[in-house]
């Protein structure tokens, strides 16, 4: 009796297993046929994405941005709208303009005759002060050639025999 007993609860656990196995395959159709409609689904979203950035994706690269636009859709399309704004910035900077120059009213702006020119070369003083048509370049010859005699004698280097030059020049001017 108790193997009887067994065997007939051996019978309902085997009838339960059949039962929840073609539950468990009836599942799994269920899931491939809604995994096909996904893909699907994500396909032709990614190819009207494409159509709708056909103005920044060139032909050669719509199956790399097509495959982006699958793996991550968000970051590709905030690339792309990117993309699309490095490409036509300036009707978009126009079209933000005109209407903040339309709210903002007018200021009057001075002529440009009435302003100064920061420098007035007929007001200018000379630079040097010098008699002789040459101006500076005498003296600045002068003290060249003292600042070579210099540092050749006392064996300085250039710039201090010039500021030494300098001052005896400086003394006998």
């Amino acid at each position: 009796m108790a193997d009887e007993a067994k065997g007939a609860a051996g019978e309902g656990v085997d009838e339960r297993v059949k039962s929840l196995e073609e539950a468990l395959s009836l599942e799994k159709a269920k899931n491939e046929v809604l995994m096909e409609q996904v893909l699907k689904s994500e396909n032709t979203l990614a190819e009207k994405d494409l159509e709708g950035f056909a103005d920044v994706i060139p032909n050669e690269d719509r199956a790399f941005w097509r495959g982006q636009l699958l793996e991550n859709r968000e970051i590709a399309t905030g690339m792309l709208n990117r993309m699309r704004e490095r490409v036509a910035p300036a009707p978009a900077a126009k079209a933000e303009v005109a209407p903040v120059a339309a709210v903002v009213p007018p200021v009057a702006v001075p002529p440009v005759a009435v302003t100064k020119p920061l420098h007035n070369r007929e007001t200018a003083k000379p630079a040097v002060a010098e008699k002789g048509a040459a101006g500076g370049g005498d003296r600045a010859a002068k003290l060249r050639n003292r600042a070579q005699e210099i540092s050749r004698l006392n064996g300085c280097s250039f710039t201090v025999a010039f500021r030494a030059a300098e001052q005896e020049f400086g003394a006998t001017s």
